[in-house]
């Protein structure tokens, strides 16, 4: 998927993404995503991360709760001199039209991978 293209050139840039849970997390990773990742329960020990990274890229829930984390994100991260981003985020919005609120379901809109896809076929006609 595209996005998961950028967000790892924005990972080689020095950009990290923060998403809610682990499960978000392995997601992304399931998903191609190769960057670091944190948290919002490791962001609690990990503003040395923050004070690292480039850039955060905020990942959170398309739902009520992951807006409100958002936004406290935004005021955390800009009061420590943070650069942030949420383009991702609104773009995985408008692209999912409401088909999915949570991160950790990203994968079942993802293609099968090429290998996975291609034995599924040769099963079938065998």
């Amino acid at each position: 998927m595209e996005f998961i293209r950028e967000l790892n050139d924005s990972s080689r840039d020095g950009a990290v993404v923060l998403v809610e849970g682990k499960r978000d997390a392995a997601a992304l990773v399931e998903l191609g995503y190769g960057g670091e990742i944190v948290t919002s329960s490791a962001m609690r020990t990990g503003s040395s991360m923050a004070r690292r990274a480039k850039r955060i890229i905020i990942l959170t829930d398309l739902d009520t709760e992951g807006r409100r984390l958002a936004a406290r994100y935004i005021r955390l991260f800009s009061r420590m001199g943070v650069p942030t981003s949420l383009a991702t985020r609104r773009q995985l919005s408008r692209a999912s039209r409401g088909k999915f609120l949570h991160i950790e379901n990203l994968i079942r809109f993802a293609p099968l991978p090429l290998e996975v896809d291609s034995i599924g076929v040769e099963g079938v006609h065998d």
